[in-house]
């Protein structure tokens, strides 16, 4: 196996697994660890919840150790692989619905940093794939609203609204 993080693709998921053994299973079958008998590396598959409103969720091979936020970043926006990219942006969905991790703004400081100009095609073509699933140039609070104050939704809001403030300056540069 190459140094990829993620796989998306099922197929490949299946493939890969198949070389793999089974080292544990959670109550439910939500989620398997495997084993790399080549490598000694340690993956987990699982289907994350993002998307479960369009059909089911997002089969993901993710190895261990879970990969940082900033990790996940580089993924999404640097991978020369389609599927690893999307894998990625679909963990950074799940970390922060169901973990509270903020990815946006790790995701727009390090666009910041890039010459978005000088990219080639195929890789604009890519950060805009990542703004249309994460919804970044959307400035609607994505967090949980329930039991906050009218000072806690306000913060929320203008995080959601900066966010996209800033992603719509990058996105024109694309």
């Amino acid at each position: 196996m190459s140094n990829r993080k993620l796989y998306g693709d099922a197929k490949l998921i299946k493939e890969l697994l198949g070389k793999m053994q089974l080292v544990e299973e959670a109550e439910g079958g939500w989620a398997t660890v495997y084993k790399d008998a080549s490598s000694g590396r340690f993956w987990m598959k699982y289907h994350t919840t993002a998307g479960e409103q369009s059909g089911g969720g997002y089969e993901l091979l993710i190895r261990l150790p879970l990969p940082t936020t900033q990790k996940l970043v580089a993924v999404a926006i640097e991978s020369p692989f389609e599927d690893e990219a999307v894998a990625a942006v679909m963990r950074l969905l799940e970390e922060e619905a169901l973990e509270k991790k903020d990815f946006r703004h790790v995701l727009v400081n390090r666009l910041e940093e890039m010459n978005l100009e000088s990219l080639p095609t195929e890789q604009k073509q890519r950060i805009r794939k990542v703004f249309t699933l994460t919804s970044l140039l959307d400035p609607t609070n994505k967090r949980e609203v329930k039991g906050k104050t009218i000072e806690q939704l306000k913060e929320d809001a203008a995080y959601f609204e900066n966010v996209s403030k800033r992603a719509l300056i990058l996105s024109d540069k694309l």
